[in-house]
């Protein structure tokens, strides 16, 4: 089967954007929360709305690691390595909110942050043999 090729960035500018998706995934867990802004329950009506938000961002997280650590002939271990991070930043923020007294540090976010990314983690490794990754440059040039 045919794979698709997507562009991979310079490693510096890959590394800039986990940085960025942490930054606000953190700036927006240290915000004081505006309750009417966000629905209460998630899609399905099973877990709040919170949940999906933690598990999302994390997936995110995790996706933007496993990108920035992507090298051009492949490599397995960094979806285990992109899942660690990415719920040892949920823990650290979860740490980080139990002394704010308009957030609540919670074992369930952290649960929830697992999830998204191992769920990620899941698709990416279920995609990987479709996908090849080609420097910026030759994907240009393939593709034009």
């Amino acid at each position: 089967m045919a794979s698709v090729c997507l562009p991979l960035a310079a490693r510096p500018v890959r590394y800039v954007f986990v940085a960025v998706v942490a930054g606000v995934i953190l700036v927006a867990s240290l915000l004081r929360p505006d309750p009417t802004a966000a629905p209460t329950m998630g899609p399905l009506g099973i877990v709040g709305a919170d949940k999906w938000f933690h598990g999302l961002a994390h997936a995110a997280l995790a996706a933007a690691i496993a990108y920035a650590s992507v090298a051009v002939d492949g490599g397995r271990a960094r979806l285990a390595a992109a899942v660690f991070l990415a719920v040892a930043f949920g823990i650290a923020i979860e740490l980080l909110q139990w002394p704010v007294p308009y957030r609540t540090a919670s074992a369930v976010d952290v649960l929830a942050d697992a999830v998204g990314a191992g769920v990620l983690a899941l698709a990416w490794r279920s995609l990987d043999r479709f996908v090849r990754f080609v420097p910026v440059a030759r994907w240009a040039e393939s593709s034009g």
